[in-house]
């Protein structure tokens, strides 16, 4: 399996267009304007930095991998994908005079040619996998667990042991049933 996986490559320099990166992943944070004007700036250069590279949103990877929204924001937390995002800031004023940074939600952009080669990557596990013998894992619990389970008595189904016993219990015994008797007899024959 191949184990190197195809990142951009990301120079020093190109920290003043994609921004900071976040320590342990591959996500590159730029703050800027609140306009569509900002933005757009930013992913033109963004564009113009990899020429010959597309971009996705988070949402749009799933053209590309056959995984939810919620395995691509798993695999960009633990820094297996590379994702560049843009957050909007403007300053206002709050009530008491003070200035006061706003956010709005970013703008994230995710490298095609890194989906591609996760869809890749995927496929080779599954590759793995084409033995006619071979079950997914809750239908292959199913069976372990059908075969664990199966009566040892040939099909004739009988009352567990332990049931049995609480049965046996909870009945009167003999003893007991004539000891009461033994004991009523006498206060009935004073009548």
């Amino acid at each position: 399996m191949q184990t190197d996986f195809p990142y951009l490559k990301i120079m020093k320099h190109d920290r003043a267009i994609l921004g900071k990166k976040d320590p342990t992943t591959r996500i590159y944070r730029f703050s800027g304007g609140d306009t569509r004007r900002d933005a757009g700036d930013w992913y033109d250069r963004l564009c113009a930095r990899f020429p010959s590279e597309g971009f996705v949103s988070p949402g749009g990877v799933s053209m590309y991998v056959p995984v939810s929204r919620a395995a691509v924001y798993q695999r960009i937390n633990a820094g297996k994908l590379t994702a560049f995002c843009y957050h909007p800031t403007e300053w206002s004023r709050t009530l008491f005079g003070g200035l006061r940074k706003t956010r709005k939600s970013p703008y994230m952009y995710i490298p095609v040619s890194e989906c591609k080669a996760w869809a890749a990557e995927l496929e080779r596990r599954v590759e793995g996998f084409k033995d006619p013998e071979w079950l997914p894992d809750r239908q292959f619990a199913a069976e372990v667990d059908k075969l664990e389970k199966w009566p040892k008595h040939k099909g004739k189904t009988s009352v567990p042991k332990w049931k049995r016993k609480l049965r046996a219990a909870n009945k009167p015994s003999i003893k007991r049933i004539l000891g009461l008797v033994g004991l009523l007899l006498p206060s009935l024959g004073g009548m």
